[in-house]
């Protein structure tokens, strides 16, 4: 129905509707939180910053990287317990590395190491995708505190008004822009919205034991000497 010039409220002629009193543009508003639109279980997303606050101030709070042992090998957080999903290896299904984490297999892992429900649990991968895929599989589990890190541990690069990649750090590299001397775009964290990018939070490459999965420990070791 065509809105008239009566209209008392530009609002009102927005194509909305009422949820829990309140009005929502279903044009353009979107009910999950995440940044691939993925459905939400879990509790919310927050930031990389957000997320080490959580960490440091709640000693209960858990940190789970659940990216490929290759990932994690190249640098992530310190306090970061390592469960890969749905990858443990490789990039994709083609790669001949390619090892899969089941749904069921990863959720033993938590419960082996976190058995207790309340526990307040943050997952985080490289750019918030399967972080939120595992964050979902940890709440429909009966998990009640568990938050996924919405830009992940490296993230995208960070973009102007017009959506253009940014200098942030002002090295003179624009990530996935500038080239480097083997001609291919070059990846500077500085200039993306994850964890190791411009929130300047604390990064490792050490591999602690008790932070991975004992039967591929020997995995890490290969993953590094290749790196």
């Amino acid at each position: 129905m065509a809105c008239s010039n009566s209209c008392f409220a530009p609002f009102l002629c927005l194509p909305a509707i009422v949820f829990f009193g309140l009005f929502v543009n279903t044009a353009t508003a979107h009910a999950e939180g995440n940044r691939y639109k993925y459905p939400r279980a879990y509790k919310a997303d927050i930031s990389p910053v957000v997320a080490h606050r959580a960490i440091s101030e709640n000693k209960r709070t858990v940190l789970i990287d659940v990216r490929s042992l290759e990932e994690y090998v190249g640098g992530h957080a310190p306090m970061a317990d390592n469960i890969p999903y749905p990858r443990v290896t490789g990039k994709n299904k083609d790669d001949p590395s390619y090892k899969a984490m089941s749904e069921a297999d990863f959720l033993a892992e938590i419960v082996a190491r976190y058995p207790k429900k309340s526990t307040p649990i943050i997952t985080m991968c490289q750019s918030g995708g399967r972080s939120v895929l595992a964050a979902n599989i940890l709440a429909k589990a009966g998990y009640t505190d568990v938050r996924s890190v919405w830009s992940g541990y490296l993230g995208k690069p960070l973009t102007d008004t017009d959506n253009n990649p940014v200098d942030v750090n002002a090295n003179g590299i624009i990530s996935g822009v500038t080239l480097g001397a083997d001609g291919k775009p070059i990846e500077d964290p500085g200039d993306m919205d994850g964890w190791a990018g411009y929130n300047d939070l604390p990064v490792s490459d050490n591999i602690e034991k008790r932070r991975v999965l004992l039967q591929f420990y020997q995995l890490y070791g290969v993953a590094r000497a290749t790196k």
